[in-house]
């Protein structure tokens, strides 16, 4: 009988770790997935961080990692995790109680949460979404959209469509390429990428671009920060126009391709604010607007 009960033991923690330590309880649990196509993982979790890279398997593997600082609290998390074909549907919802512990808090103290980790093919569809919390997405190829309340978002060797939203936090996009539609409301905005299509405001922040080499516009670039400097770097050879303004600042540029196209009637302090400029053959154009703060193109 022992010996039968210790094999349930076994078979019931396969694919889920529980540990107890300074921060808290930590359950651990994996689900496979298998695909025959281009995976379409959908990611939800109310409160932690999303993490998601790409091997070179061909199904989905995602980790579950709920952290509460009492065991019941764990348990009330609820996961829900659903397949259909090749659409994956990862959710993970609050405990009941949420943060209500009743009584007096003493020492370490904080909320229950769920981080997703995620491995899964390059050629993916990604839909990422958290309450509170980060999200890295790291070699992938596909659509991609990524919203968190509260938290930042990164992003590496990515190509396709990517659409992120942040309530409060930077966002930071590393050897991109494809169409961008990024946004938050209130944090930075640092991109490094060869875009076909490029839009990005924030409320708060800084805006910085490194356009790469062959880059071509398919179409208006929009560039928008409410308060903040803005810096676009472009390659030689660009090709484009330019329409930049700032209503507290200067707009500068010290890229040799750039000639300006002022009026001859513009007066010095809206000169010293705006540029209209054709770089290289000119085509389409990029939209920059800051309400307070600097504009350099190099």
């Amino acid at each position: 009988m022992k010996a039968v009960m210790a094999l349930f033991a076994a078979v019931s923690l396969a694919g889920c770790e529980v540990n107890l330590n300074s921060e808290g309880i930590v359950s651990r649990e994996t689900k496979t997935f298998e695909v025959s196509g281009t995976p379409d993982v959908q990611l939800d979790t109310f409160d932690g961080s999303i993490e998601v890279h790409s091997w070179d398997r061909s199904d989905v593997e995602v980790e579950i990692e709920k952290r509460a600082m009492e065991q019941s609290l764990v348990d009330e998390m609820k996961v829900t995790a659903e397949q259909q074909g090749n659409r994956i549907v990862i959710k993970v919802t609050r405990p009941g109680r949420g943060e209500d512990f009743g009584g007096v808090q003493i020492g370490v103290h904080f909320s229950p949460s769920a981080r997703l980790r995620v491995a899964l093919p390059r050629q993916s569809i990604v839909t990422a979404t958290s309450g509170d919390g980060s999200i890295t997405i790291e070699d992938v190829n596909g659509k991609m959209t990524l919203n968190t309340s509260d938290g930042s978002v990164r992003g590496s060797r990515l190509s396709g469509e990517i659409v992120v939203r942040s309530g409060d936090g930077s966002v930071r996009m590393d050897r991109v390429e494809g169409k961008l539609d990024l946004e938050t409301e209130d944090g930075s905005i640092t991109v490094d990428a060869r875009p076909t299509s490029l839009r990005a405001r924030t409320s708060d922040g800084a805006l910085r671009f490194q356009i790469d080499r062959d880059s071509v516009m398919e179409g208006d670039w929009d560039l928008q920060t409410t308060d903040g400097s803005v810096v676009l770097s472009l390659p030689p050879g660009f090709n484009g126009q330019v329409d930049a303004e700032t209503r507290d600042g200067v707009v500068r540029s010290n890229n040799s391709a750039v000639s300006r196209d002022s009026p001859g009637d513009e007066d010095r302090e809206e000169r010293r604010r705006t540029l209209r400029a054709t770089l290289g053959s000119g085509g389409k154009t990029v939209r920059i607007r800051t309400g307070d703060g600097s504009i350099r193109i190099e």
